[in-house]
């Protein structure tokens, strides 16, 4: 689809949808109209190109871990509670008297409990 004096994008408009554009979070006609205009438009390029640098350093910066000791009582905290939970299946019951009354006994039983080891 070629663009349209009408659906051209402004800089204004990249601008306003540069994240998401680059987050891939745009509707199909927002991103080829994105599309378009970085691929035209110099300064728009170049903020694109920044922002996408940007966010590969803070990605290749922000992989740090929890120190050993952290991870290790965070890890024996939640092996220590585990939670269970029983269902039972629903049972019936029909019973029927000699004098001819029928009776009908459902019981259906759930719980949940929190074990400690």
């Amino acid at each position: 689809m070629s663009a349209t004096p009408d659906s051209e994008c402004s800089c204004s408009e990249a601008r306003a949808h540069l994240e998401a554009f680059l987050d891939h979070e745009c509707s199909a006609d927002l991103t080829e109209r994105l599309a378009q205009h970085v691929a035209s438009c110099d300064h728009c390029s170049r903020l694109a190109d920044a922002e996408t640098h940007l966010r590969q350093i803070l990605r290749s910066r922000c992989a740090e871990q929890a120190p050993p000791e952290l991870r290790a009582r965070v890890l024996g905290r939640l092996s220590m509670m585990r939670v269970t939970s029983q269902v039972s299946v629903t049972s019936s019951s029909v019973t029927s008297s000699a004098d001819g009354t029928v009776t009908r006994t459902t019981t259906t039983t759930r719980s949940i409990r929190i074990e400690r080891d």
